[in-house]
């Protein structure tokens, strides 16, 4: 058996031992842990750990096939999305024990902290000792076995999967109910205590969902036909729009659940000018490669970078949210124009992989489809926080989406009007982030850049926590960003506008000295090359198109994404809409439209002066409307209006 000291060595120097005598089939002794962090993130060798003492944060986090054994205590996070494997912890485990695993078995034998087992997918957890509160919150599958007491709130809006406590049950958590323990379930936990050597002489109670909050009490309707285009609305009063709201709420009897963004007017791009007259020439046909578009983001800590042919990705958008076929178009369309896709929440599929040269995993707070083999396999990590249209929220898939094969995917059941957690369960503040940020970077080597998704809100405060806790890059994502479903007051009323996202991400930059320390990736709402140099200008190192990648790629608005009657087969699961999907054509139409955007952006620059976009900044910017102004800073030149429209019209 090898011997690591983590007395001499740091933890990442010993991580990477303990995956090079993994490869080799050599067991592991870890002296001195010191409750370090990390210890063994990222370990898919089926060899076993010794742990000869105490542990951190995330110990056997995001691993595969290993056996750990911890003589004393871990902290949070034990076991984290950890899939086969086995973890045995000698004392007491802190909060979320077990957090997402994905058939793992871990025990512990002595206490554990609050919402062990939270977002849990598969395995077992068996806590020996007594379990703190909210235990099994919002579990997806697998069990939960508790000798002592439950603590309060156990099985809190768990969907499935099953907890069995052997002491008091101090209170049931919501939609959770006790009912009667089959004979065969108690002799195969009898037969699991005797496996793992547990003395036990009793008998248990069962924790399961009790079915009142698995679906919405009342389903979507679908939505008249009423394009996104015309349900923005007109100025009168009594629109199309309210009548909509109005109709919906009608026959459901709560808030509406829709896709798409908000539908009101707010301060955008458009509301803003060149302050140079400028005359793109259209007959140029290279001038593509007079203008240096290339671009690099996320080197900045030494990972690996993303390499862009031009400052452009596509914005995270999940499968589940699209079909599969939209998912392979984008990829596909992404790998033709020499830029980055992203997967959004729903997981990784072979086919995006293959489509995608470069492909960044998204990873939410209800762990969906998140796995350490995909992580190796990704060309960049993204922790989510919020999204434009739901900023501080978890994101909505309702039930005629959850398909079978989509749930096996997420590792949740099928059917269900599913609703992610609006947290991370491991990361309640800053300096949970930056632990997480280093579990991530562990667990790969610190080859892949680590970025975080940030819907506009308070972006100020945000900006610099992401900035502080060491990310290489963030995806600003202002509230005329879309999604697949949302709650309309929270797309329509809450966040900030793209244009004050910006500003105010730059200004907070700025004011802790720290512009070259993060790169901005500007996202919501933006349409075509002219908005992503207007973007540039004002601070963002690169932009992303969500709605008009779909848009390019067929999206006809209809507005039923959020119960999958997508007539285009985009934003659906069923097979009959989807078959009508041809990605190899769309992700051509895709590719167009991304090069249009190349020219677009390479014309403007070229016009204003410039050789590369990098020179682009404030001063070739003016606004055209009193708010606009009042939000950038920029002086107030509506006299430009009649200027801007002509050069969107010969730039299109």
């Amino acid at each position: 058996m090898a011997q690591i000291d983590l007395s001499r060595i740091s933890v990442r120097e010993g991580n990477e031992l303990i995956r090079k005598y993994g490869e080799a089939g050599e067991n592991v002794e870890v002296l001195n842990p010191d409750a370090r962090h990390h210890i063994g993130v990222g370990l898919t060798a089926p060899i076993t750990v010794k742990v000869r003492g105490s542990a951190g944060y995330f110990c056997a986090g995001l691993t595969d096939g290993a056996r750990f054994e911890i003589d004393n205590n871990v902290g949070w996070g034990l076991g984290d999305n950890i899939y086969k494997g086995t973890v045995v912890v000698g004392g007491n485990a802190g909060a979320i024990a077990g957090v997402a695993i994905r058939g793992a078995e871990i025990i512990v034998k002595g206490n554990m902290g609050s919402r062990s087992g939270q977002v849990m997918k598969a395995g077992t957890l068996l806590c020996c000792g007594n379990a703190n509160f909210m235990a099994g919150y919002m579990m997806y599958g697998g069990r939960i076995i508790i000798l002592g007491d439950s603590g309060e709130r156990v099985g809190e809006d768990m969907s499935a999967g099953d907890i069995y406590v052997a002491g008091k049950v101090q209170s049931l958590g919501s939609d959770a109910q006790l009912i009667d323990l089959p004979g065969e379930e108690l002799d195969d936990i009898l037969a699991f205590l005797d496996k793992h050597k547990i003395p036990f002489n009793g008998t248990f109670q069962k924790v399961a969902n009790a079915g009142t909050k698995l679906r919405y009490g009342t389903a979507e309707p679908q939505m008249r036909s009423l394009p996104f285009f015309s349900f923005s609305g007109k100025s009168d009063y009594w629109n199309s729009k309210v009548q909509e709201d109005i109709h919906i709420k009608s026959q459901i009897g709560r808030y509406r659940i829709r896709g798409y963004g908000g539908a009101r007017p707010l301060p955008h791009m458009t509301d803003l000018a060149f302050r140079k007259p400028i005359r793109p020439d259209l007959a140029d046909a290279e001038i593509a490669k007079k203008v240096n578009l290339y671009t690099e983001i996320g080197g900045i800590h030494g990972a690996q970078p993303l390499k862009l042919s031009m400052p452009v990705m596509v914005a995270p958008m999940s499968y589940g949210a699209l079909s599969a076929s939209t998912k392979r178009a984008i990829g596909l369309a992404s790998t033709l124009s020499g830029i980055a896709e992203n997967t959004g929440e729903g997981g990784m599929s072979d086919a995006q992989r293959n489509a995608a040269k470069q492909l960044i995993f998204q990873c939410l707070g209800g762990r969906l489809g998140w796995n350490i083999h995909d992580m190796k396999r990704a060309d960049g990590l993204e922790i989510y926080i919020s999204q434009g249209a739901k900023p501080g929220l978890g994101g909505q898939l309702m039930a005629k989406k959850v398909t079978p094969q989509l749930a096996k995917i997420r590792g949740i059941p099928s059917g269900i009007d599913l609703r992610s957690p609006s947290r991370h369960p491991d990361i309640l503040g800053a300096d949970d982030l930056v632990i997480k940020v280093e579990e991530f970077r562990e667990a790969t080597g610190y080859k892949l850049p680590v970025s975080v998704k940030l819907g506009a809100g308070r972006v100020r405060d945000d900006i610099k926590i992401a900035t502080k806790d060491g990310f290489d890059f963030v995806e600003l994502d202002g509230m005329q960003g879309s999604t697949g479903a949302g709650a309309a007051e929270v797309l329509e009323y809450v966040g900030i506008p793209t244009l004050a996202a910006i500003i105010e991400a730059i200004e907070a930059l700025e004011e802790i000295h720290a512009r070259d320390k993060i790169q901005l990736v500007l996202m919501g709402g933006l349409r075509d090359g002219i908005d992503a140099v207007k973007a540039m200008c004002l601070g963002a190192d690169a932009v992303a198109f969500g709605t008009a990648t779909i848009v390019a790629g067929g999206c006809i608005a209809c507005m039923q994404c959020h119960i999958g009657q997508c007539v285009t087969g985009i934003a659906t699961q069923d097979p009959e809409h989807e078959k009508r999907y041809k990605p190899d054509i769309e992700s051509r139409n895709i590719h167009r439209f991304f090069e249009s955007v190349r020219w677009q952006m390479a014309a403007i620059t070229n016009a204003l002066g410039y050789d590369d976009v990098r020179k682009l900044s404030r001063d070739d910017l003016v606004a055209l409307t009193p708010e606009a102004a009042a939000i950038t800073g920029l002086p107030y030149e509506p006299e430009h209006r009649d200027e801007t429209d002509a050069i969107a019209i010969k730039a299109s």
